[in-house]
């Protein structure tokens, strides 16, 4: 399998200061693990990994250069961004072979306007934009597409109803919802049935000292 190269540097596990100082000079703190591995504690450059993590390139075939030693085959298994900055904080890389199957998250790109919507009424709406999968290295795609130009009305579309590239096997769960189009009648019922446990509710509680009242009169 080809790969790319992306150099990294052993670390010490420290201290959060210690990730902060890796952070401040441009280097993310991050782990390199997989089967029949111990961890390996390392930091790469920022500028390097956003290379890395552009967009469509998330998973990329890396060999981690670590301390100059090259020969760690790799994927970005994970990685976790400060929610105010956006800026990466740590990094997993998982170790891959040609034979091995690696669970990822791929992203669910649906284009088109459903005839369902378009022309029907109805009323779209895509309930999962990602979902998981498990793959050889060299098989993993980007992003899952699909055109939805021609669905109709009143649909559920499930992830075991994706077609998905040859090598590649489905990790969520067969149900999982991808995207619904229903149409306004239905939207409806749905609404209406959902307000009426709400109506009777406080009728049932108007209802109760009435029914109250009237045993009192009856032992009267």
């Amino acid at each position: 399998m080809e790969l790319t190269t992306l150099k990294a540097t052993s670390r010490v596990l420290g201290a959060n200061r210690d990730n902060a100082r890796l952070r401040k000079a441009g280097q993310i703190p991050a782990v390199y693990y997989g089967k029949g591995m111990d961890a390996v504690n390392i930091s790469v450059s920022e500028i390097d990994l956003r290379k890395v993590l552009a967009p469509g390139k998330r998973y990329t075939l890396l060999d981690l250069e670590i301390d100059g030693k090259a020969g760690n085959p790799a994927v970005v298994y994970n990685y976790q961004k400060d929610a105010i900055t956006q800026k990466f904080v740590h990094i997993d890389f998982i170790k891959i072979s040609d034979d091995s199957m690696v669970k990822v998250r791929v992203p669910v790109k649906l284009s088109g306007l459903p005839v369902g919507v378009k022309t029907q009424g109805g009323i779209f709406s895509q309930e999962t934009r990602y979902l998981m999968l498990a793959a050889k290295p060299a098989c993993i795609p980007t992003v899952l597409e699909m055109d939805i130009s021609e669905f109709g009305t009143n649909i559920t579309f499930y992830a075991k109803d994706f077609k998905l590239p040859e090598g590649v096997e489905l990790a969520s769960g067969p149900r999982t919802v991808i995207f619904t189009i229903s149409s306004k009648s239905k939207k409806k019922e749905e609404a209406a049935a959902a307000e009426a446990p709400a109506a009777a509710a406080p009728a049932a509680a108007a209802a109760a000292p009435a029914a109250a009242d009237a045993a009192a009169a009856d032992k009267k």
